[in-house]
This record gives structure tokens, sequence and C-alpha cells, in this order.
């Protein structure tokens, strides 16, 4: 898990967007161009970003709340289940 708790694509994106929106004010003087390209680009970043920190929210809730029931162990007590082989001649084999 580390020390971000799995949230590493969240850091990840959210970093990217930061400079991305950093580089936009002194970019968007240098070169007009990039001013619609930063309208488009830096509120995807941060869409993004929302979106992997609120799926990463809901996976780790959904594996903390989890049902283990009895049926999906191995009981010892109960004997395995032993299922018949057949032989190419039909004769059962061991």
């Amino acid at each position: 898990m580390g020390y971000l708790g799995n949230h590493l694509a969240t850091a990840v994106t959210g970093i990217f967007a930061a400079v991305l929106t950093g580089l936009s004010f002194p970019l968007i003087e240098y070169a007009p161009i990039l001013d619609l390209t930063f309208i488009i680009v830096v509120p995807i970043t941060w869409f993004l970003t929302l979106m992997c920190f609120l799926a990463q929210k809901s996976t780790d809730y959904t594996h903390k709340h989890t049902s283990h029931t009895t049926q999906d162990k191995k009981s010892l007590n109960q004997p395995s289940q032993v299922s018949q082989v057949y032989t190419a001649n039909g004769k059962q084999a061991s």
C-alpha cells in the first residue's frame, strides 16, 4: 500500500494537473494559441484527478465491506467431493 494508500494514480494525475495549471499562466502570454489548449486540458486533468480519487475511494469501501461467508471457506469437517473418471474404453479409473 505504501505511503499514499493506493492513491498513486490520484497523486500523479493531481501533480500533472497542478503543473499544467501553473504552466498555463506564463505560456498563454508566450503563445496565444496555447490559450485554447490550456482551457481544454486543465479542466480535463482536474476531472481525471477527481475520478481517480472517487474510484479508489469506492474500491477501498467495497473491499472493506465485503461479506465473507462460511460457504467461501473450505471446511475440514466435510469430505471433498470425488468425481468419477472414466477411461476411453468406458471403464472407471481409480
